[in-house]
């Protein structure tokens, strides 16, 4: 495992750090997920996206109910930001916010359906993911919660009729149905950060996608459609194969 660990090289000592922290977890020391967060951590995630959601209905970015318009018809996103200069980045543009409606308007964040019970996760996603997240802590001084992990089949059907905007994975073609992926989010002043138009956040997620590469995962914010808090753990085999899900998922 550890000739295999896909080292991001950096000049920054912190990145140093981290990498050879990343090295001796991954062969060393096992890690206990942590507590379940209180719920009234979610119920106020909650409230904010719904609230959220409500502001942007009232100006008119989507619909309350369902319609029958053609993806075509629908506004296209913005052009990718470039991530490459934080110091740089303008985080006031209109895009910051279009990935975080998007999830919420496609039903990638839902918080009351979502299953985040890490035994359901394949036990070494869950060992690279909670590496990842050590680190973010001790380095960076970024506490992280986990949004989403497993996703059952039929979640993952229900989101692919939503349309490629949403998705283009379907049954058994996402890697959460093999527990090997996983959506997380910051934790500040005892409250989940998800929206990457804050600069602290959008720092995060961007040293949050060097860490996570570190540790052998592929991180969705390299993605044309970018989905920043998603990580997973790739397997040659095992898209498109049901009965290799009750095998990781029970490992």
């Amino acid at each position: 495992m550890h000739n295999s660990l896909e080292v991001y090289h950096a000049q920054d000592d912190s990145l140093n750090t981290a990498n050879s922290q990343i090295s001796q977890l991954l062969v060393g020391e096992r890690l206990r997920p942590p507590p379940a967060p209180p719920a009234e951590l979610f119920a106020e995630l909650e409230a904010e996206i719904a609230s959220y959601q409500a502001t942007q209905t009232d100006e008119g970015y989507w619909p309350e109910v369902a319609t029958d318009a053609s993806p075509v018809q629908r506004p296209l996103m913005l052009p990718e930001p470039d991530l490459s200069d934080l110091n740089t980045q303008d985080h006031s543009t209109g895009y910051s916010g279009d990935i975080l409606a998007s999830h919420i308007s496609n039903g990638h964040i839902n918080i009351r359906n979502a299953d985040r019970n890490w035994n359901k996760m394949n036990s070494e996603f869950v060992q690279r993911l909670l590496t990842v997240y050590k680190v973010m802590s001790d380095q960076y001084g970024y506490d992280m919660v986990l949004l989403e992990g497993y996703r059952s089949p039929g979640r993952q059907a229900r989101l692919l009729k939503k349309g490629p905007n949403v998705t283009k994975a379907g049954s058994y073609k996402s890697y959460h149905q093999f527990g090997l992926a996983g959506d997380s989010a910051f934790i500040r002043n005892g409250k989940i950060v998800i929206t990457e138009k804050d600069p602290w956040a959008m720092q995060g997620y961007q040293l949050y996608g060097k860490v996570a590469k570190s540790a052998g995962l592929v991180w969705g914010g390299d993605w044309r459609m970018m989905d920043l808090g998603h990580v997973e753990l790739r397997k040659k085999g095992v898209l498109g194969r049901p009965q290799m899900a009750e095998i990781l998922t029970s490992q």
